[in-house]
């Protein structure tokens, strides 16, 4: 697990000093080494966490012919296999690491090698002999990639901050400002100016000798999906088959392996899976569990205690105004997620650089309670199209004399729903703040999800969303916030929910599969009952990290004051920061605490954007021209 970084400049030799700035500010993925890589008009950068073989011979960029050079970031979990089907090829390895497979697995079959691959990515290959790049994402966004693009250069990182290090002066794009932070993920975007996501699935191709760019998906969810087996006990098998594997298979690591507890279902079933393999060198079993005094905490507890673990406690941090700027810049969002970051800074500070978790679980079963709200409507749907078949077969009156022999439900009103309006709202913005803010609204809509449109209404509704959501929205927003707080902390995540295999077959199963005798996730909880205690399979309550707690006190609103009262956020660009102090002054002297949250939206953009350019301004300051030159490989 790494970082990386690359600029393609249009019509300029590359700066060294530029990349190393970028790889400085993104050094917590990788605080292990760095490497840098220049090649005519381009030049690559990489941050290194030494998971797998933690020799030299896994630095990066890494190259195996001085054609082919990567920067990469991620996991192949079998990349052992493809390993073996190389050397059957006549390939020859220097290493253990997944990099040098990586490579020569391109070198091999270009770009149909991510098919083979099982696991997370997002890597750049510099081909020295076509002179272009091409920059690959996984199946589902597990690793993160972003890139900016003008007239002069392009720029891609595994963080946002990354880019924004970079000499280009790049600005808040005050049309994307007031987008949620769940939001802007369906639309493959930021909230700066041409800095965008590239989407899971898809390559992105620069032509160095021309800057020509391309993108194209390599794989779509929809023409993956099983075929799954419609008798519930062999599913149930299935199901419990393919995660024992895809976590035995995120255990490889020459460092130590940790997990954590919230008290729910899909950590609890990791957990007690992970037991299974307690002989592995480098695993350690007693998890990491947030304190708080809740059902959840305690089921956490008694699961540890039901395999004779010790748990490691985090206490609940209290956080201050003044560290808000800071923390948001690590999570790139002004989002208060701020527990995660705690689990793996306590994971750090014990010695832990990967951290087997829970994730993705809800997104592929069905775990929300929007989820089971689709599927009512769902349900419903089919009973009113029920009625109006047996009603022009058999006619009304024996339709109203079976409804009331049976004591049927009367009169069933069918919906008429609709995935693009579901998805992606006409206006997604807070009517009350638009009034703030000069803006145009823009068609953010992504071609890919309109390509997809047509496949998706073949589904019911209820997972005609999760499909969606799956890969153009919400699984991105959750696996983004969690690799910011892990990586922040050098904790590499690896969720075998993730694993594809496994993922495609459970979001492949009919409803009836994922709601059952009163369970949501009810073939996951069946196929690990016996592995669960009591409590842990029995709470159908939606379980997670506890929330930050009153965090709008008096403390938080004379903080807010203060930076409303500053000259760079009253005369903004951006905002009408005089009327939005005006207004905030007028509601405080009122405690009208509902309109001054409304306007806190303000106040978190303003501290992101201030962490973002002290941090960069940091940086110049301290950087060295002179210490660069032994991190760069030069190839003319």
């Amino acid at each position: 697990m790494c970082g990386i970084n690359g600029i393609v400049y249009k019509n300029k030799k590359p700066n060294k000093l530029e990349i190393h700035i970028m790889n400085q500010v993104i050094k917590h993925r990788g605080p292990d080494d760095e490497g840098i890589m220049s090649f005519e008009n381009s030049i690559l950068g990489h941050v290194r966490l030494s998971i797998l073989d933690l020799s030299p011979k896994g630095k990066q960029p890494m190259t195996c012919d001085k054609r082919y050079w990567i920067t990469y970031n991620g996991e192949i979990y079998n990349f052992q296999t493809i390993r073996e089907e190389l050397k059957k090829l006549g390939y020859k390895f220097l290493s253990k690491t997944d990099t040098e497979v990586i490579l020569k697995a391109f070198h091999e079959w270009g770009d149909k090698c991510f098919k083979k691959f099982n696991g997370m990515w997002a890597l750049a290959i510099l081909d020295a002999k076509k002179k272009e790049i091409i920059i690959s994402r996984d199946r589902y966004g597990v690793k993160p990639c972003y890139y900016f693009s003008n007239i002069e250069k392009f720029i891609f990182s595994s963080e946002i901050k990354g880019i924004l290090a970079s000499s280009t002066n790049i600005q808040l794009d005050p049309n994307k400002l007031l987008l949620g932070n769940k939001e802007i993920e369906k639309f493959f975007t930021t909230k700066y100016y041409n800095l965008n996501v590239l989407p899971p699935g898809h390559i992105l191709k620069i032509n160095l000798k021309n800057f020509e760019i391309s993108k194209h998906r390599w794989w779509r969810s929809i023409d993956n999906l099983p075929r799954v087996d419609l008798n519930y006990e062999k599913s149930k098998n299935i199901i419990n088959e393919l995660l024992c594997n895809s976590t035995q298979i995120r255990l490889i690591s020459d460092t130590k392996i940790s997990t954590s507890l919230s008290g729910g279902i899909d950590s609890g079933i990791i957990f007690s899976i992970l037991n299974k393999f307690s002989g592995e060198k480098h695993l350690d079993l007693d998890p990491f569990i947030f304190k708080d005094n809740n059902i959840a905490y305690k089921n956490a507890l008694e699961l540890c205690s039901y395999y004779k673990r010790t748990p490691k406690i985090i206490k609940d941090i209290k956080y201050k105004p003044d560290q808000l700027s800071s923390l948001f810049t690590v999570l790139e969002s002004t989002s208060s997620y701020f527990s995660q970051i705690q689990i793996y800074k306590n994971q750090n500070q014990n010695g832990f650089k990967v951290s087997i978790d829970g994730h993705g679980a809800d997104e592929c079963l069905g775990g929300y309670p929007r989820n089971i709200l689709n599927f009512i409507f769902d349900y419903q749907n089919s009973l009113a199209e029920t009625y109006q078949t047996l009603n022009e077969i058999s006619g009304n009156k024996y339709l109203e004399e079976n409804i009331k022999k049976y004591d049927f439900v009367e009169k069933v009103n069918k919906y008429n729903l609709d995935l693009l309006k579901f998805m992606y709202p006409s206006n997604p913005t807070n009517i009350n703040q638009n009034k703030y803010i000069e803006h145009e609204m823009i068609n953010l809509v992504p071609e890919l999800f309109l390509d997809d449109l047509e496949d998706l209404k073949g589904y019911e509704f209820g997972q005609q969303v999760m499909l969606a959501e799956a890969n153009y929205g919400g699984l991105q927003w959750l696996l983004n916030k969690w690799d910011k707080a892990s990586m922040a902390n050098s904790v590499e995540i690896r969720s075998p929910f993730m694993d594809w295999n496994f993922f495609q077959y459970a979001l492949a199963l009919p409803t009836s599969f994922k709601i059952k005798n009163g369970k949501n996730k009810s073939i996951l909880r069946d196929s690990f009952n016996d592995i669960l205690s009591p409590s842990i399979n029995n709470d159908k309550r939606k379980q997670g990290l506890p929330s930050i707690k009153d965090l709008y006190n008096e403390e938080y609103i004379e903080y807010t004051n203060k930076t409303f009262s500053e000259n760079s956020f009253l005369n903004s660009n951006l905002w009408n920061g005089k009327k939005i102090t005006k207004d905030f002054q007028a509601f405080k002297k009122t405690k009208d605490i509902e309109s001054m949250k409304k306007l806190d939206i303000f106040f978190r953009l303003h501290l992101m954007d201030k962490g973002f350019n002290v941090l960069k301004e940091d940086l110049n300051k301290l950087t060295d021209p002179n210490k660069i030159e032994d991190k760069c490989n030069i190839l003319n």
